[in-house]
């Protein structure tokens, strides 16, 4: 299949059901109709049905997370108890059939021999990259060992980013695009659409135009209002939905 000219890029949706419809609406309304997730459809909010089947309806391809790692089963080591508590409700609530498709996601995934896809570093699923050695290192690998691929898109940490030699972007407070060197290795976070952690509470996505080569980082309000009710009328720790308020 060919590269289209706009390409979509979400990850760490974390079942969060209206903030999902705000990025796909926005996608589809600006003739974005090619989209990959980096993982962490589910966790943390209550609308894993939702999100599993927009996300499993909606995009072109998927990675798994380590939240999806969690409720099929791998030991959630060092994740605190109330995050605990969400995962054992959520792997209640989705149906074999999901879990099956959420089983069948890679940890990574070159697309269409292009691009590299992650959900954490490109030398490991679990690794934040966030750290000045982590993001050394992360460059290093690609440069080594996947020469001719210029970007890696990755999530995980829930901050917008961008990273390439001598260069380091992290303010995307509201929509900004940046235009892209073809001769760079980028390594470019999203943000998260469904638990955005930089203190801005506004969903974050991003859009790759690869006939103008430039990135752009969308940010758009959404009812997390709606979102926080849904956690408390879920029986879930009140403190998932404050800090939706708070964007951390």
């Amino acid at each position: 299949m060919p590269l289209p000219e706009k390409l979509g890029v979400i990850t760490d949706l974390h079942a969060n059901f209206e903030a999902l419809k705000v990025t796909l609406n926005w996608l589809h309304e600006h003739g974005v109709d090619r989209v990959v997730c980096l993982g962490d459809i589910i966790g943390y909010n209550a609308n894993p049905v939702e999100v599993t089947y927009l996300t499993w309806n909606r995009v072109q391809f998927s990675l798994k997370g380590n939240h999806e790692r969690y409720v099929l089963g791998q030991e959630a080591k060092g994740v605190a108890e109330e995050k605990l508590e969400v995962i054992h409700w959520t792997r209640e609530q989705l149906n074999g059939q999901y879990r099956g498709w959420l089983e069948s996601l890679p940890d990574y995934h070159l697309y269409e021999g292009t691009f590299l896809l992650a959900h954490g570093s490109p030398r490991d699923p679990d690794e934040y990259i966030y750290r000045k050695d982590v993001v050394k290192g992360s460059l290093t690998h690609m440069e080594q060992y996947y020469k001719g691929i210029p970007i890696c898109f990755f999530g995980h940490s829930h901050l917008p980013m961008l990273v390439s030699r001598g260069q380091l972007e992290t303010r995307f407070n509201e929509t900004r695009t940046i235009d892209l060197d073809r001769n760079q290795t980028y390594l470019i976070n999203p943000g998260s659409v469904g638990q955005p952690r930089d203190g801005v509470p506004k969903t974050s996505f991003g859009v790759l135009d690869l006939k103008h080569w430039r990135f752009t980082w969308v940010r758009l309000d959404y009812d997390f209002e709606a979102t926080g009710q849904r956690i408390r009328e879920a029986g879930l720790d009140a403190a998932m939905a404050t800090r939706l308020t708070r964007g951390k």
